[in-house]
């Protein structure tokens, strides 16, 4: 059988090849992984089954991978190997070579084809060019072989172990019938094929939308397809020893597909899975569902007789729009298949709850029929799989640890099956707590839109559009890049659903919005009047009942919200459409004293929002909610700010320190600097006594970082007096102990904070003379304020202008003036956290190690047996308990031991596991955290930061005191 060898790629055909070898030459050889290796990708030593029994090599052998990417039938294949043989040769001759010993023996394995003509073919040519550079260059070999493409298809067709790891890539027949290895033990392989195929194709087909129909076309106007709208987008992957880099997401997730997944095809280094982490409407979901159709293409032919006309024109569509946005077809046709998270967690709530291979198994049997648990458990075991598991943010926290132990489960079985398995998890920052495990997910952070690829998604989104309509088309495009070049709007232009409503946006307007709370804003109204302008009935009853309109959408908005945050319901958030109509009804009554007319017109009202205006769904019978969240959040938003001045500021303040109203709260401080402009000082003081209500808000300093999210939102662009406000608070954080991965759920995360600062630092003298302030007296002082304010100035160090100018004049002051303690903390600091900065600190050392627990405060044994532990006994026991199982190493920099805490032990997952937790000392546990992580010295900035890791955790387990209410909306 032929194998499509150009699909795998040099990396993987390496690894096929050392694979090969193992078969072909025994199990004596030795293998080696990526990076330099000396010219060798496997090595032998001693006698050998190879070329034959009876004739043997016996002495020191390698063998080398050489791919040709592309290869075909050619001339020049002869000739680029001859060309990659006698590179080898040469380095192996040379007298400066680092090679070490020279073989005896050599095997080059290729995937390019040579000919077999007697003489003058590829085989023969290869032959004497082998034997003469060998002879010209003086290496004495006593044996070789040239292993071409035939050769390894035959070798391929002998070992079937190796084929079967590699089939994804190496079948050039029908992919999804050839998977289904002929081992398996399944009843009938080939109906389990035509199922799975089945459910690849509506998939396909399903797929091929965008999900941005609620924020940008008309009902009735035709969907929006995904290939010609969507693109790439840039992420940021976590930091490593190597630094932080910049990646295409969605190149990134074929690329790391396009390696062999199965643990007996891993060195057991890197993380094999990825996260997607991003903001709302930043395209983690549509990222998904773009890289799930990619590998749809991958898996069918154009011309398939066996697809629908319709999934053949789907597929023929995506394969060049996939082209277009440069985004490859994977090599390795994995089975794709996406979960949402908040459907899966509804599901293990259920009195007997599925295991998430279970649920998958559902999932394809409603459009399938017949797939069980045992035949998907067969299917993974034979077939490559990509998992997507899509909004964990959405998946309340007290189902969380069901939904992941699911995951966790799956990933296990995988192991044990040796499965060829690749996981792709999305979710918010805000409120993430590293629950997909650090070790096993590489993090990438979706970066804000570019204003490149803002104009290219907006000139494709417009292009699908007004296909019809150039004019149309070239004034979208004209309004959009007007837009990009204004520093205030192309910040609301960072992410591909601002982009979609600014698009929308620039078919009716001249003015474009100042804010994220203007933007949605705008958006309601320009839907609204699309609606109202149009005649008939329709348009009538919604142009005469706006103001119940707007309320019906403030009302569902709060309540969602509400909802979401006190009882953080297991399944997606939505309200009964009884309950709406209800209130609604009961509003009418009150105005129209008729209740039989208030029953009409509620009744209309609702089908004429969910039909016309498109913001609200239904996406179960009898509920309503929000399709996409962040309209919900601007609904909410938009109610915050209702009724008299003297609740508004009480109320957003009540709300400011929990997690799952930062969103909305961003958005009704938008609204407030826009429409309540007379309540700004008051909310600015509301962030400051939010930061001295407890020991906890004192080290974790939420009033600050949202001060810094609404410099981030540029806010406070035209209020000059308080942007500096605003830049004054937020510079406490400079010499604050952010957490490591905690610091992108807080709010920007490092160097997200001090990027921003510099920023905020440009707009006025006043406001970088508060940060280079800010910066001298924390590297005047002795303590812990000292060192967490080189991270910062590092950051700052590298920018141009007058603030990276000071940043590296204190960093050299700091350099020269740190001594002793503080000195050797900074150097530890600067290696752990501050990479970038280049004065001369000391080196370091490792010496011994213990745990956490030597640094916190013991708990006592409670007066009496028959009395339980009180609650700050409770507290401490539990902190106690916790740090005895995080490692601690000191080391040695000068003479002096500085404590450095193992970060993976606190990134493993929510410290709150504990089946004794109680809400009665929370607040005690939490005193203990900061007052214990306060008390560090310089020495010891690792253990605050570690402190200040499971403070953050414990804090995000706050929520506001009560549910919310505003009169006139919900009560």
């Amino acid at each position: 059988m032929d194998y499509d060898l150009d699909r795998l790629g040099s990396r993987e055909f390496e690894h096929l090849v050392q694979s090969l070898a193992k078969c072909v030459l025994g199990s004596g050889t030795r293998v080696f992984g990526d990076g330099r290796d000396g010219g060798r990708e496997v090595s032998f030593r001693g006698r050998v089954p190879f070329p034959h029994l009876g004739q043997e090599w016996n002495g020191y052998g390698v063998v080398q991978a050489k791919c040709r990417q592309l290869s075909r039938i050619r001339p020049s294949d002869s000739a680029w190997l001859e060309q990659a043989v006698r590179k080898e040769f040469e380095a192996w001759a040379s007298a400066d070579s680092r090679r070490g010993e020279v073989p005896e023996f050599i095997i080059f394995a290729t995937n390019v084809r040579l000919t077999a003509a007697p003489g003058a073919g590829g085989i023969d040519r290869m032959e004497r060019f082998i034997a003469h550079e060998s002879a010209r260059l003086g290496i004495a070999l006593k044996g070789w072989a040239v292993w071409h493409r035939d050769e390894i298809c035959r070798f391929l067709d002998m070992h079937p172990g190796v084929r079967r790891s590699y089939r994804a890539f190496l079948t050039v027949s029908d992919a999804l019938a050839d998977l289904m290895d002929e081992r398996s033990s399944l009843s009938s392989p080939a109906d389990t094929a035509a199922m799975m195929r089945a459910y690849a194709a509506g998939e396909l087909v399903a797929d091929q939308w965008l999900r941005l129909g609620q924020a940008g076309a008309e009902p009735g106007s035709g969907r929006i397809g995904l290939g010609p709208v969507a693109v790439d987008l840039e992420a940021q992957c976590a930091p490593s020893s190597t630094g932080s880099r910049t990646v295409l997401a969605g190149r990134h997730v074929i690329e790391r597909g396009d390696s062999v997944m199965r643990l007996s095809g891993q060195s057991g280094e890197g993380r094999p899975h990825i996260l997607l982490v991003g903001g709302p409407g930043q395209g983690k979901t549509t990222l998904g569902q773009l890289v799930c159709q990619a590998y749809r293409v991958a898996m069918f032919d154009d011309g398939d007789v066996l697809l629908t006309a319709e999934a053949r024109g789907v597929l023929r569509s995506l394969r060049q729009d996939l082209s277009y946005m440069e985004l490859p077809v994977p090599r390795c046709r994995r089975w794709p298949v996406r979960v949402p998270l908040h459907a899966y967690a509804r599901a293990v709530a259920e009195v007997d709850p599925p295991s998430l291979l279970q649920f998958v198994a559902r999932q394809v049997s409603r459009r399938t029929g017949g797939v069980t648990d045992a035949v998907l458990k067969q299917w993974l075991r034979d077939s490559p799989w990509l998992l997507v598991l899509d909004g964990l943010d959405e998946v309340a926290r007290p189902a969380r640890e069901a939904v992941m132990q699911g995951v966790a489960d799956l990933i296990f079985l995988a192991r044990s099956l040796d499965a060829d398995l690749l996981v792709v998890g999305t979710t918010r920052p805000q409120g993430y707590h590293g629950e997909f495990h650090p070790e096993d997910f590489e993090c990438l952070r979706l970066a804000d839109m570019s204003e490149e690829d803002a104009l290219r998604y907006a000139g494709r989104l417009a292009r699908a559009r007004h296909q019809g309509d150039p004019e149309m088309y070239a004034t979208v495009v004209e309004r959009i890049a007007v837009a990009a070049g204004n520093p205030t709007t192309r910040r609301l232009m960072r992410s591909p659903l601002q982009v979609t409503i600014m698009s929308l946006l620039t078919e009716k307007r001249l003015r474009m919005p100042q804010n994220r709370y203007e933007l949605f804003e705008a958006y309601y109204a320009t839907v609204y009047t699309r609606e109202t302008d149009k005649p008939g009935p329709a348009g009538q009853l919604l142009a005469e009942n706006r103001s119940h309109v707007d309320w019906m959408h403030q009302y569902a908005g709060l309540t969602l919200q509400t909802d979401e945050a006190v009882t953080e319901p297991i399944d997606e958030v939505t309200m009964p459409m009884g309950s709406l109509r209800d209130r609604l009804r009961a509003r009418l009554v009150q105005e129209t004293e008729d209740p039989r007319q208030a029953d009409d017109l509620s009744a209309a009202l609702a089908e004429a929002a969910l039909d016309r205006l498109v913001l609200l769904v239904s996406p179960q019978d009898g509920a309503i909610g929000f399709e996409v969240k962040s309209l919900q959040e601007y609904c909410a938003a938009w109610a915050l700010l209702e009724g008299p001045d003297a609740r508004i500021v009480p109320r957003l303040g009540t709300l400011a320190s929990d997690k799952t109203w930062y969103q909305a709260w961003l958005l009704a401080a938008a609204g407030l600097f826009n429409k309540r402009r007379h309540l700004r000082g008051d909310l600015l003081a509301a962030l400051r006594d939010l930061d001295g209500g407890s020991a906890a808000h004192m080290l974790l300093l939420p009033g600050a970082h949202l001060a810094l999210a609404m410099l981030d939102e540029d806010l406070a662009r035209q209020h000059p007096k308080h942007h500096t406000l605003l830049v004054q608070h937020a510079a406490e954080l400079i010499t604050a102990p952010t957490t490591y991965e905690w610091d992108y759920a807080l709010t920007l995360g490092q160097p997200g904070m001090a990027r921003t600062l510099a920023q905020a630092a440009g707009r006025s003298e006043q406001a970088h003379a508060r940060l280079e302030n800010a910066a001298r007296v924390a590297l005047g002082g002795q303590g812990l304020r000292a060192v967490f304010c080189l991270r910062t100035l590092a950051v700052w160090s590298r920018l141009d202008g007058c603030l990276g100018s000071v940043a590296r004049q204190l960093l050299g002051t700091a350099a020269q003036g740190f001594q002793g303690e503080q000195r050797a903390a900074a150097e530890l600091f600067r290696r752990e956290e501050a990479r970038g900065f280049t004065e001369d600190w000391p080196s370091a050392s490792d010496s011994g190690a213990y745990t956490l627990a030597s640094f916190v405060p013991r708990a006592g044994t409670p007066p009496g047996n028959a009395c339980a532990p009180t609650p700050p006994q409770e507290a401490v026991r539990w902190v106690a308990d916790w740090a005895a199982c995080i490692p601690v190493t000191d080391e040695l920099v000068d003479g002096v031991a500085v404590p450095l805490v193992d970060r993976d032990a606190l990134s493993v997952g929510p410290v709150i596991t504990d089946s004794r937790w109680d809400d009665a000392w929370l607040p005690e546990a939490q005193r203990l955290l900061a007052e214990t992580a306060m008390a560090q010295p310089a020495t010891n900035w690792s253990i605050a930061q570690a402190l200040v890791a499971a403070l953050y955790d414990i804090a995000s387990w706050e929520y506001a005191p009560f549910p919310i209410t505003v009169a006139g909306i919900n009560s």
